[in-house]
């Protein structure tokens, strides 16, 4: 299923319910990708999932990453996929941790100021922090450089969306750069920059 932003919306709205239902929450967590892109308006495409960086943790004001989610919190989620047969296929997976890694790497330098949050449900118990369009870049370069993913394209997609200026895309192959994997990526990240325009920055890569 690929679900728009207002679907999105409303199945969190409904997954904070079953938080407060079950006696779970507040709960707090770090998104980026489609989702992000779509709640803060910068793209109305479809996306299949919400991916989840890690549990964001107010008192410290940084990401507490995590290799699954608590069991109360994989029971809500289920639950709302269990309320939607057009979710059948995917499960407790509409949410999940896919990039956690990245969050135990660490994310692009000074992210946590610029984070977007929306609360959801009656009690307010479900919070989303969205990473923002500058810090959306990096990943998303980093997303579509990835040529064995089934979604490459739709990562390049979304990273010419974000129209980065130069300034932004120097500073998110920077961070590219210290990923263990660059070095495999190398060509595909210089073929990306090249795509979009950035014939001096593919030069650097």
């Amino acid at each position: 299923m690929l679900m728009s932003p207002d679907t999105v919306k409303d199945l969190l709205a409904e997954l904070a319910d079953w938080l407060d239902f079950e006696g779970v929450g507040p709960v707090d967590l770090l998104v980026c990708g489609g989702t992000a892109m779509g709640l803060q308006q910068l793209h109305q495409r479809p996306t299949r999932d919400v991916d989840v960086l890690g549990s964001w943790n107010r008192e410290l004001f940084e990401v507490a990453c995590m290799d699954e989610f608590p069991e109360k919190v994989k029971d809500c989620i289920r639950r709302v996929a269990d309320n939607h047969p057009e979710l059948e296929g995917f499960g407790e997976n509409w949410v999940n941790l896919g990039p956690q890694r990245l969050a135990r790497h660490g994310l692009p330098q000074g992210y946590q100021s610029r984070l977007r949050s929306m609360t959801f449900g009656k009690a307010g118990l479900l919070t989303l922090h969205l990473l923002e369009r500058q810090d959306l870049i990096p990943l998303k370069l980093y997303a579509a450089a990835d040529r064995f993913s089934t979604r490459q394209e739709i990562h390049f997609d979304d990273l010419r969306l974000l129209k980065g200026s130069f300034d932004e895309m120097d500073k998110a192959l920077d961070w590219v750069r210290t990923l263990n994997d660059f070095e495999e990526k190398r060509v595909e990240i210089q073929y990306v920059l090249e795509r979009l325009g950035y014939d001096d920055l593919a030069g650097y890569v």
